[in-house]
């Protein structure tokens, strides 16, 4: 499966061209929809470097998940959050990193104001990607969050251009599933000590049915029915679904590239970002949430010709 201002008050820092887009080259819009703890970091901080490429300093933008569950507040609470971590930055970086960092700051205060409008505008949001763009080819949104919107959301996106790419990556399940419960540990800033008594006792209450308080986890790990809406919203050219495993190679960049219509470069595949603190996980709870996985190896060996050696490993393991 290959599977659309004015900054006050910091003002943005560019030294990169804000030239006009020929009407002859449409803009592409790319969409990161998912799934979360599948390498779209590392996939943001590639395509923001990318000399084709421009992105904004914020990697989840939110946009249309807060639109159509209505969640602005949290949206708002999120962004204030974030100005306040990169002025803080600002005064105690180094005249190196300032520019970066009053970029990062002015994009963050131009999307709050757009987001403090509580409205749903199409026009403004593409406006804020747009803006800085110069002559580069690519725009984008990356947001994990997007893979569970319904299908008549993912129209509308795919709807906004007729240069809309969307990418999604699928990484082995099981170790998908458990960065995510350690990202959410985390992220509730659990003392060191209870750091691992608190994920196995995510993983309970995942097993137990008390899914709803940890992040949605287990619907992120749902590859199968995230892939079905975006087949049924997403033009077939359109849509590119990829392996984590196979994004982190030379061939499986150069097959994104070519997807996004961006120049192939070189990745640092060495690097790790947003990454989770190691802890392993004992074989008896690996073998139960490869159990309750099963349907997404199912599902992907057989749609997919090959699968990655993380997958097969797994599947080696069996499911009884």
């Amino acid at each position: 499966m290959t599977r659309a201002m004015v900054l006050q008050p910091a003002q943005r820092v560019t030294s990169r061209s804000s030239a006009s887009v020929r009407r002859e080259s449409p803009t592409t819009l790319m969409f990161g929809v998912g799934a979360p703890r599948c390498g779209t970091t590392w996939l943001h901080h590639f395509l923001a470097e990318h000399p084709d490429c421009h992105f904004r300093g914020i990697k989840e933008l939110h946009y249309f998940d807060a639109m159509h569950w209505r969640r602005t507040d949290w949206v708002l609470k999120r962004l204030e959050s974030e100005v306040r971590r990169i002025e803080w930055h600002a005064t105690a970086g180094s005249d190196l990193e300032r520019p970066k960092i009053l970029n990062a700051l002015a994009d963050t205060q131009e999307y709050l104001r757009l987001v403090r409008q509580r409205t749903d505008d199409r026009g403004a949001y593409s406006r804020f990607l747009l803006n800085g763009k110069g002559t580069r080819k690519l725009v984008g949104d990356i947001t994990p969050a997007y893979a569970l919107l319904p299908t008549s959301v993912l129209r509308d996106m795919a709807a906004m251009s007729g240069a809309s790419r969307f990418v999604y990556l699928m990484r082995e399940p099981v170790e998908r599933l458990w960065s995510h419960v350690r990202m959410a540990v985390r992220q509730a800033r659990t003392a060191t000590e209870d750091y691992e008594r608190h994920a196995f006792e995510i993983l309970a209450d995942l097993f137990a049915g008390r899914e709803e308080q940890h992040q949605q986890i287990l619907p992120y790990s749902d590859y199968a029915s995230a892939i079905g809406r975006l087949n049924e919203s997403v033009p077939t050219d359109r849509l590119l679904v990829m392996f984590t495993e196979d994004l982190y190679t030379p061939t499986g960049l150069r097959r994104l590239c070519k997807f996004l219509g961006i120049r192939p470069v070189r990745g640092d595949f060495a690097t790790k970002v947003n990454d989770t603190r190691l802890l392993s996980l004992p074989d008896e709870l690996r073998a139960e949430v490869r159990r309750h996985l099963r349907p997404q190896y199912e599902f992907a060996a057989k749609y997919f010709p090959s699968l990655p050696e993380a997958w097969q490993r797994t599947m080696s393991e069996g499911f009884a």
